[in-house]
């Protein structure tokens, strides 16, 4: 009697049976209970696994939405980038030719104000916070389609590189180069009050600087350019104009490449964002 109450309690559990069959040398009911143990751990581990690959598979379409966010906006940034080289292609281009014409100094007026606008340069952002906590995180791997991860990386380790040459030729050229040149010479880099620059603090500072001094105020003479036409100073102006359009245009030959790549980025992107 006591023995069965015994069994009895050892039942109420699946291990208790489990025991129970090996006391009594039930091995079929052992191994049935065995299977049944195998079966429900392997049925949880399923389970869970299933729960965590949704839960992945909806962090992915969220970063794959950040991205393209992101993605849109270096688009933005690359256009206003082309759009500032240019300017500088063409100030350069107006300042070669005054500076090639028969008497340079009866173009005076143009070349100081292309010389000036050559001065200005623009930083160039091209980084994805988005993309950037991936990497730290680990959870770039959450993104399946591995020729897309692949992609991926490639592209904003390119925009880094673009990013890294023209802050790098901005440095090098017209901070080091361009600018202490032309102050060098003698030649003031103002701009006149009217004339937009390339960011609203530039302008401002223009504006403060003429607020101060009034709508009178000129900045000294520029004595080099009112060299002969055969001086050797002209030859070193053209030599120097020709480095910074060259600059410009690297910069802008750059910009156009990168928006053919965020192109295609953004377009595999948003094929992989319609086939969840």
């Amino acid at each position: 009697m006591t023995d069965r109450i015994a069994r009895k309690e050892t039942g109420l559990t699946l291990l208790g049976r489990l025991i129970d069959s090996l006391h009594q040398r039930r091995l079929g009911f052992f191994m049935a209970e065995l299977l049944l143990v195998i079966a429900g751990v392997l049925i949880a581990l399923a389970v869970d696994g299933w729960i965590s690959d949704l839960h992945d598979r909806k962090t992915e379409v969220t970063y794959l939405n950040l991205l393209a966010s992101d993605v849109e906006k270096i688009r933005n940034e690359i256009n206003l980038q082309i759009e500032f080289e240019k300017e500088k292609v063409a100030a350069a281009g107006s300042a070669y030719t005054a500076l090639t014409g028969p008497d340079p100094r009866s173009e005076r007026e143009a070349i100081e104000l292309s010389l000036a606008i050559l001065v200005s340069r623009r930083t160039l952002s091209l980084r994805s916070a988005t993309y950037d906590q991936m990497v730290s995180s680990g959870h770039l791997q959450l993104i399946e389609n591995i020729e897309l991860r692949d992609g991926i990386v490639r592209y904003f380790s390119e925009m880094e590189r673009n990013q890294r040459i023209a802050e790098n030729n901005n440095r090098e050229i017209v901070d080091d180069i361009y600018l202490p040149f032309l102050l060098q010479i003698g030649i003031t880099p103002m701009l006149r009050p009217d004339t937009q620059q390339v960011t609203s603090s530039l302008n401002r500072a223009t504006a403060i600087m003429f607020e101060e001094l009034g709508t009178e105020y000129a900045h000294p003479d520029d004595r080099v350019l009112s060299e002969p036409a055969e001086a050797d100073s002209w030859n070193d102006l053209r030599r120097n104009v020709l480095l910074r359009m060259r600059i410009a245009a690297t910069g802008q030959a750059l910009a156009e490449g990168a928006i053919d790549q965020t192109d295609s980025i953004a377009n595999a992107i948003t094929a992989e964002l319609n086939s969840h």
